[in-house]
This record gives structure tokens, C-alpha cells and sequence, in this order.
């Protein structure tokens, strides 16, 4: 074995997919806000599904993010799967787009000569101060890497003709008939799971059969089987996710495994397409193979997806069914939201989609804490209802334990620009929201030790107590409604919002002190009315610190 050559083809191959994956990021870092609105607003039938996955998928040269991004969109709650399953039949087709670029500028071209240049500039962009400006900078970094990855993959694989021995081993494996093509199925999928990119895969596949070291019935082999090896990605990205996750990441898989099995059946009839459309014998012209081969990868997933996109529903039933299989739902699984871990494409993009949904579904159930407090406080002692306050406060504290962890990997993976803050508004509220779940606790302890004491409020107190309550509902409305209408947590930095929001501050602290001054009255001195005076005012003194983090959650950006 030539060592020398093979580290060359590793080398280069490195280089490739980092710079896939710096231009993909970098892209995501960019224009990630109007990513995820365009993908959110393209979502509303099939058709512009498959149009925005084709489109982003085009744009970040990556299915991979593309579907991962769509699994921790599924996982978060922001998308149903049968909007997820047209966004990967459209990510199937974008990234097509990857095997045209090389088609068209990696053989013809002295790619070095543009390779370097976008390096060069990109380096001095990428120290620049303003974010986007850097985000371009690391676009070019990576564009450049790219192409410089694809020149070592080029001049390592040497011509056929020249060096017969180097790739002497494939040629035993080129003439079994069609147990080639299904041969060659198996190697482009285990290709695509070791390196886990598909446009990298099908960058090989173009070298080795324009190289002539495979035929052309090889590489159609090799280009179906990286269209399944590429959904492993978002596979190992769904297992710690819910079920909704592992469905879309099942519908991607399913989806192209069966567009591969009727490729394969129609095999002669779909090549003979291809054919007859692209100029020049691929089995004597070798200039025409990257072009039949750009062809046969773009033609198999637009026909697939067109096929099946009428099928979008069946195919979202099936999976949900084998999904559903493995086990009943369990009540704490239903509309969850579980972290993603996958470390293969993670991007800060997909990690602030997560954390963002993930902080408003537990500032949304948080808010199952007022019927709770108001039926310990203001009806006859539940001793049940107690109960399920400080078991809801148990699942706060470990939300909040998963969510900074969550956060601290993500830090030390590298936040850059407008990120960073979104980091800390983030960690600031899930640990406000903490805290509102430790002073709901504190309050069901102290009825609780109220009732053993036969104390309770007199009917002055339930009524403050009540208009406090009120005053916080109102406060919290405010918190919610506005987080249902935006996908970001930057609409309350409205200054109306803030105002709102201060006022209802203000009230409560007035509410307070107006009170305060009745424990302070003589008949609250005598013994018989002062137990009931000083349960009012330890439960006052935690729908303050209610109110306070409620405050700082809105105020968290700042």
C-alpha cells in the first residue's frame, strides 16, 4: 500500500470537510435569525417545504446541518413532522449543488489560484470587529479550504492510465454486473457514515471515476448509497431528543432508502435518462463522467422527491407508528423537550433554537404554579395540591441543572457575536424562573405548616393575598403573550414591554406596603390574630420575590 498517497487522500479530504463545515457554520452564524424565520414562514404546505429545504440546503452546502437543524426544530416543538419531512425531501435536492460546483470548477479550473486569494481575504475579514463582517470573513475561510481540500483529493488520485496499481484492488470488484452496483451501494453509505458528509463522499466518487478507477455504474451505485449513509447524521443527532425527533430523523432515512430501491429496479431505464441527456460516452470520454454523474444524483432526488412528496402524510404515519411501537407514551414525554447532543454538525444556531424553546416551555408550564398557589392559599388546605407544588419545584431545579450544563458546553465550544448575550439572557431567566419555582415551594411549606397550626388568613389578608395573585397573573400574561408571538426572546426589549412590566412591579410593592401597615395595627398584637398576620406576611414577602424575578426575566437582555 502506498502510505505516502493515502495520507495525501486523507489530508486532503480533511481539509475538504472542514472547510464544508466552516462554510456551513459560518453561513448558519450569519444569517441564522432569517434562516429560521424563512424556514418557519416556507413551512406552510409541502411545496414550499420542499422549497425552503432545497434553498437553505443550496445556500449552507450542507444536508447535514440542514437536517439536523430540522430534527432540533421537530424536537423543540417549533415544527410538526409533516412540515420536517418536506424540508429533508428539499435538503435531498440542495445538496445536489455541491456535486454541479466540483463538476463545474474542480476539474477545469487551477483552483488554487482562487482557493488561496479567498483565504487570504478571508483571514483579514475574519478579525474585523463587527460580526457579520467576521462571519463573511470565516464564509471565505472556508470556501477556500473547500476547494484547496478538493485540489489535494484531485492531484493524490492519480490517472488510471498512469498508475494502474494504485486503486489495483477496486478493479476485482468492477465486474460482477449489477452485484457492482449493489456492492458499491454498501461503500458509498459506509463511506458516508464514517466521514459523515455526503458532499464529501460524492466528491470521492466523482474523483475515483473520473480518475478511472470505478465505472460509471460504480459511482451511480456509490452516489444512492451516500443519499442513505447521509442520514446517520441526524440519527445519532435524534437519539437523546423526544419521539417527534426520532421521527423526522426515521422519515429522512426511510425516505431515501426507498428512493434507492427504486432507483435500483429501474436502474438501466433511470441510467439510460441520464444518458441520453448529458453529451459524451462515460465509459470513453472522461470528461463527460463528472458531469452524467452531477446529473444521475440530481435526477434521482428531484424524481424521489416528487414521487413521494405526495406521500408526505403516509410516510409521517409510518414512522410515528414504528416510533409509537417501541413503547406507550409516557405522560412526562408528551410535547418534551430534550436537549440534542450531537457533536457531528452542532452549530450555536441549532443550541440557541433548543435552549430558546426549551426556556419558554418551562416559563409557559411555570405558569401551572397560580391555580396551584391560589387553591392552597384561598380555599380549604389540599394536602395534594401541596404535594404537587414542591414536586413541580423538584423538576424545576433539575431543569435548570440540564439547561447550564447545556449552556456551559456550549460556551466552551466557542460563542461568538449577538450569541453570547443570547447565552446570558438565557442562563438569567432559567435561573429567575428557578427561583419563582423556589418561592411557590416556600409558600405551600408555610400553609402546610399553617394548617398543623390551625392558622389561616382572615378575609382582609385573602383579599390581598388575592390581588397580589392577580397582579402577578397579569405580570406573567405579559411575560407569556409576547414570547408566543415571536421566536426570539430580543420582542421584550420593547420598551413598552419593559414599562409594562416595571409598572406591575411598582403595584406590587405598593400593594405591599398598603398591607404591611395593617400587621403592623394593634389588633394584629394580640396573640389570637398575630399568627394570621405573620403567614400573610411571609407569603406577601414571596409573591414579591415572584414579582421581583419576574421583572428580571423580562429585563434579562439587558
Amino acid at each position: 500500500m502506498n502510505w505516502s498517497l493515502l495520507i495525501q487522500v486523507l489530508g486532503g479530504l480533511g481539509i475538504f470537510i472542514y472547510g464544508m463545515k466552516l462554510l456551513s457554520e459560518s453561513l448558519q452564524r450569519v444569517a441564522g435569525e432569517r434562516l429560521r424565520s424563512f424556514l418557519s414562514s416556507m413551512t406552510k404546505n409541502r411545496v414550499s417545504a420542499v422549497l425552503s429545504g432545497t434553498l437553505i440546503t443550496a445556500t449552507i452546502q450542507s444536508s447535514s446541518a440542514t437536517t439536523v437543524l430540522v430534527v432540533g426544530f421537530v424536537n423543540a416543538g417549533l415544527m410538526q413532522l409533516t412540515q420536517a419531512v418536506g424540508v429533508i425531501m428539499g435538503a435531498n435536492i440542495g445538496t445536489t449543488i455541491t456535486a454541479w460546483i466540483v463538476s463545474l470548477l474542480g476539474f477545469k479550473f487551477n483552483i488554487a489560484s482562487f482557493a488561496l486569494p479567498a483565504i487570504a481575504l478571508g483571514m483579514i475579514l475574519h478579525f474585523s470587529k463587527k460580526e457579520s463582517r467576521s462571519g463573511w470573513g470565516s464564509f471565505l475561510i472556508g470556501f477556500g479550504f473547500l476547494f484547496l481540500g478538493l485540489d489535494y483529493l484531485k492531484s493524490s488520485v492519480p490517472d488510471s492510465a498512469k498508475s494502474p496499481e494504485t486503486f489495483q484492488f477496486l478493479q476485482q470488484y468492477t465486474n460482477m454486473g449489477f452485484n457492482t452496483i449493489l456492492l458499491f451501494v454498501l461503500i458509498g453509505t459506509l463511506l458516508t457514515i464514517v466521514i459523515q458528509s455526503s458532499s464529501a463522499s460524492t466528491t470521492i466518487t466523482i474523483t475515483l471515476a473520473f480518475s478511472g478507477f470505478i465505472p460509471i455504474d460504480a459511482a451511480y451505485g456509490m452516489i444512492l448509497g451516500e443519499n442513505i449513509g447521509t442520514t446517520i447524521t441526524a440519527n445519532l443527532a435524534a437519539i437523546p431528543g423526544n419521539r417527534n425527533a426520532k421521527k423526522a430523523a426515521l422519515a429522512h432515512t426511510m425516505f431515501n432508502i426507498i428512493g434507492v430501491i427504486w432507483a435500483l429496479v429501474f436502474f438501466k431505464f433511470f441510467t439510460g435518462i441520464v444518458d441520453d441527456m448529458i453529451p459524451g460516452d462515460p465509459l470513453t470520454d472522461k470528461e463527460s463522467t463528472r458531469f452524467h454523474i452531477s446529473l444521475f444524483h440530481t435526477l434521482f432526488n428531484v424524481t424521489n422527491t416528487f414521487f413521494m412528496i405526495w406521500f408526505v402524510d403516509t410516510l409521517s404515519r409510518f414512522v410515528s407508528w414504528i416510533v409509537d411501537g417501541f413503547g406507550p407514551l409516557k405522560e412526562k414525554e408528551r410535547d418534551s423537550i430534550q436537549l440534542l447532543q450531537s457533536g457531528a454538525v452542532k452549530t450555536t444556531e441549532l443550541a440557541m433554537v433548543e435552549l430558546s424553546e426549551f426556556t419558554k416551555k418551562i416559563i409557559r408550564e411555570t405558569y401551572d404554579f397560580f391555580p396551584l398557589i391560589e387553591q392552597i392559599l384561598l380555599r380549604p388546605f389540599d394536602p395534594a395540591k401541596a404535594a404537587q407544588v414542591l414536586k413541580k419545584e423538584e423538576e424545576l431545579d433539575l431543569v435548570r441543572s440540564q439547561v447550564l450544563t447545556y449552556l456551559n458546553q456550549i460556551q466552551e465550544s466557542g460563542v461568538t457575536g449577538s450569541y453570547g448575550k443570547d447565552v446570558l439572557g438565557i442562563m438569567e431567566r432559567v435561573k429567575s424562573i428557578e427561583e419563582m419555582g423556589d418561592n411557590f415551594a416556600s409558600i405551600a411549606r408555610k400553609v402546610k405548616k399553617a394548617h398543623r397550626q390551625k392558622v389561616s388568613l382572615d378575609k382582609p389578608f385573602e383579599s390581598a393575598i388575592k390581588e397580589q395573585l392577580d397582579l402577578l397573573k397579569h405580570h406573567y400574561d405579559l411575560l407569556l403573550s409576547n414570547l408566543e408571538t415571536s421566536e426570539s426572546f430580543d420582542i421584550l426589549g420593547n420598551p413598552q414591554i419593559r414599562n409594562q412590566s416595571r409598572e406591575y412591579r411598582f403595584e406590587m410593592i405598593r400593594s405591599l406596603k398598603k398591607n404591611e401597615s395593617k400587621v403592623r395595627k394593634k389588633k394584629y398584637q394580640k396573640r389570637s390574630n398575630f399568627l394570621p398576620a405573620l403567614l400573610y406576611r411571609d407569603v406577601s414577602r414571596n409573591l414579591d420575590n415572584i414579582s421581583r424575578f419576574l421583572n428580571t426575566s423580562i429585563y434579562a437582555d439587558v
